[in-house]
């Protein structure tokens, strides 16, 4: 990513998470960015597409994280515990704590509707190749049916918890049946 579109990002970031979606204007991104409208323009064309951005930063930071962390780990549960942390736990905790973070984390879906269907196809794609080759032979679901299964109830999960260890307690669950239905 560029150094403009980071810094812009990161403005945004904190605007966001600060004063919300609907109250945040272009603007004002700019203006925390120290950029003309203009130049913010011609890097973002609205504010759906700075969160599109946030969120395919986040995965690329994040697929260098998993990337790094997954071969040391052997067990399956260790792994989708590696791949949640990364992909779900880590980036709601940076906003939950925030005064608007819990309506950016409930509206994702309202607010970058495209954005939020490749975070968590990616994320399913994550799911499905730690899944695939742990499933038992004959199992009554596919991985692909179990990760798209997980993926749906993060969704809500996101939406509905109030703090990282609510999120980690229920994540931890959706991994424990994953590793029951798998093996």
């Amino acid at each position: 990513m560029d150094p403009k579109s980071d810094k812009i990002l990161t403005a945004a970031f904190e605007l966001l998470r600060q004063r919300g979606f609907r109250k945040v204007t272009m603007s004002d991104i700019a203006e925390a960015a120290g950029m003309s409208r203009p130049t913010l323009y011609a890097a973002f064309s609205n504010k759906e597409a700075i969160l599109a951005g946030l969120a395919l930063r986040q995965r690329v930071r994040g697929d260098g994280e998993i990337a790094s962390r997954l071969p040391r780990t052997r067990s399956l549960e260790a792994r989708l515990t590696i791949v949640f942390d990364v992909s779900i736990v880590a980036p709601a905790a940076s906003v939950m704590g925030s005064p608007h973070g819990l309506d950016l984390l409930a509206n994702m879906d309202t607010y970058a509707p495209e954005a939020c269907d490749e975070v968590y196809a990616h994320f399913e794609d994550h799911l499905v190749a730690l899944l695939a080759p742990a499933m038992k032979t004959g199992a009554t679901m596919s991985a692909r049916d179990l990760a798209h299964i997980m993926a749906l109830a993060t969704r809500g999960l996101k939406a509905s918890t109030t703090t990282a260890t609510e999120l980690r307690r229920m994540t931890d669950g959706l991994i424990a049946m994953a590793v029951a239905t798998a093996s």
